[in-house]
């Protein structure tokens, strides 16, 4: 399998068994109330590296959601609303066939020029933790919905980067 080069920027690996699909937030001043916007779905295969924000990663406040068609889920307590298409839209941008999921937050230390994120499924895969690289292990399944809306906090003002839209796609629906 044909592995990508990534270059300085923000990056997601799949380390695990099946193609995973991703949602990602990063800083934009150009919408309001709320200065992110999120973009997605990213298809990322089995031993696959892709790079979704291009330039310096360190000093940024990102967001994702991530899962397969395994019923896996990556996701976290920033909930926001996506469809199924492959969009580029404001954080409070929603629809009415579009479903909310929970973004994780990640914080990437202002040193850092590139950052990987490495979904993996069992604990057994994590390598010594790393200021470059992060892995990440499935949320645990439950059904609770957020009780407090959690929203992302402004970012700095320094934008060192720019989101890479060209490598989205259409998600298909999952059925149950």
């Amino acid at each position: 399998m044909r592995k990508e080069v990534t270059t300085m920027g923000l990056n997601f690996r799949n380390s695990t068994n099946a193609a995973i699909f991703v949602v990602f937030a990063y800083p934009d001043f150009s919408c309001s109330p709320v200065n992110y916007s999120k973009a997605g779905w990213y298809r990322v295969n089995p031993g696959q590296t892709i790079q979704v924000w291009s330039g310096f990663a360190g000093g940024n406040t990102f967001f994702y959601y991530a899962e397969d068609d395994f019923g896996r889920q990556w996701r976290g307590s920033y909930f926001t609303q996506v469809p199924e298409t492959a969009f580029d839209w404001c954080w409070d941008t929603g629809c009415t066939t579009c479903r909310s999921v929970g973004l994780r937050r990640i914080a990437v230390s202002p040193f850092v020029l590139n950052y990987t994120i490495n979904f993996i499924t069992s604990s057994s895969q994590r390598k010594p933790a790393s200021s470059t690289l992060r892995m990440t292990l499935p949320s645990k399944a439950t059904q609770e919905k957020p009780i407090l809306r959690r929203v992302p906090a402004t970012p700095k003002k320094l934008k060192q980067g720019k989101p890479l839209l060209q490598k989205r796609i259409a998600h298909k629906k999952r059925t149950k």
